[in-house]
């Protein structure tokens, strides 16, 4: 009889204790519900271990993404009746744990949880859907539960009562039924020697890799299609964009919906883009009726030293310009050069020289005009030059300003 009570001791002191520990975790955050934006399981007291599905639905109208995070719950000592009240403590910061996605989900897999890579206690998830134009929908599950590595001592005392730990506290020992989780979709098996550098692979016939999270950044470079990048982290912005490492070594950002992710992106950290480009700003000019001119700028035979030009490595550009009006033009200006890549319309390489003062019926040459193209070697490239491209001189016909010419971009120093 005294073991029978002694046991019956123990059993209510290891319940109590475990009731209490639940009791301190706060409630989950009162969201404002919405069916569009909700986690179906977990569901708050639930112990979680290894890698865990997050099954919801992230479907709102005007959707433009979504992502998980998480956060450990503070659990504050309890205050003494008559003592001075504590300094309320900022409450930690949120972590990601699936990284956004911009695919609709209604009742399947927002995505995975690797609980192995944070500490064992207690925590909350939050789902974040961005609306384009509007205000994102949040909700929020806790407390729950990360015990990857069970206090061994406690397990054995309750085994020898005939008890195991479930979900939310202490109960008898018995076969335990798996939770059911929703199959539509069913949750991916992630092989164990999966290689988990988080990387992305380009799914379009090309995708541009930019100085910036926004497609109003300027593109560094442009990657086809299988080309394999190195995600370094992700936009503080909740734009979704990756930085990532191209294979030669250069750092960008692009978008997620121009490659697949795969890997551990569990703990990539946020990363903060550079400023956004200035948006230029146009002062309007006052109309003043174009004098009466007879001058007229011809673009004429296009050189290239050397040809056909070099990958990585500048040549020079010259153009011929004639006057073949009967008056000299009134002011200098310059001339443009493109450089275009023929298969995409993507430009390569651009500058500009000097247009002087020619007399009619004076053909002069502009040489030295430096410009280098270091991307699509072995590919046809297009020099597009263009007399006066603001219009700048006066003239009787604008139409014969450009001239064109094409080469082949030799490998050489890529």
């Amino acid at each position: 009889m005294r073991n029978a009570s002694h046991s019956r001791r123990v059993l209510a002191l290891v319940i109590v204790a475990i009731i209490a520990l639940i009791a301190v975790a706060p409630a989950a955050a009162q969201d404002t519900p919405n069916p569009g934006a909700s986690i179906l399981f977990p569901q708050a007291v639930y112990t979680l271990s290894g890698e865990f599905p997050i099954i919801g639905t992230a479907n709102v109208p005007n959707m433009s993404n979504y992502f998980i995070e998480f956060r450990p719950i503070q659990i504050l000592p309890p205050v003494a009746p008559g003592s001075a009240t504590a300094t309320p403590t900022p409450p930690p910061t949120f972590f990601p744990a699936v990284l956004p996605a911009n695919t609709p989900v209604t009742d399947g897999l927002l995505g995975q949880w690797d609980t192995t890579l944070v500490p064992d206690g207690l925590y909350e998830i939050r789902l974040t859907v961005n609306v384009a134009g509007g205000s994102p929908v949040v909700t929020t599950v806790g407390p729950l539960r990360v015990e990857n590595t069970p206090n061994p001592t406690v397990v054995s005392l309750l085994a020898s009562l005939g008890i195991t730990l479930g979900n939310g506290g202490a109960a008898p020992a018995q076969p335990t039924a798996a939770p059911v989780v929703p199959t539509n979709p069913p949750a991916p098996t992630v092989p164990p020697t999966e290689d988990p550098t988080p990387r992305g692979t380009v799914i379009t016939a090309t995708a541009n890799v930019r100085t910036g999270d926004g497609t109003n950044y300027p593109a560094i470079i442009s990657l086809p299609a299988d080309t394999v990048v190195t995600l370094v982290g992700i936009s503080n912005q909740n734009t979704g964009w990756f930085q990532v490492q191209t294979p030669d070594g250069r750092l960008g950002w692009m978008s997620p919906t121009v490659i697949a992710v795969t890997g551990n992106t569990g703990l990539l950290p946020r990363v903060q883009p550079p400023p956004p480009p200035a948006t230029p700003t146009f002062t309007p000019v006052p109309f003043t009726p174009t004098p009466a001119t007879s001058t007229n700028m011809v673009a004429g035979i296009i050189v290239l030293n050397p040809n056909p030009p070099n990958c990585n490595q500048t040549f020079n550009v010259g153009v011929d310009i004639a006057n073949l009006g009967s008056q000299a033009n009134a002011v200098s200006g310059f001339f443009s050069v493109v450089v275009t890549h023929v298969a995409s319309g993507t430009v390569t390489g651009q500058t500009q020289g000097p247009v002087p003062i020619i007399q009619p019926g004076q053909t002069i040459r502009v040489d030295n005009v430096p410009v280098t193209v270091s991307t699509f070697f072995n590919e046809e490239h297009r020099v597009t030059i263009t007399i006066d491209p603001s219009n700048q001189i006066p003239e009787t016909n604008e139409g014969d300003n450009t001239n064109v010419t094409a080469f082949t971009l030799q490998r050489a120093g890529c």
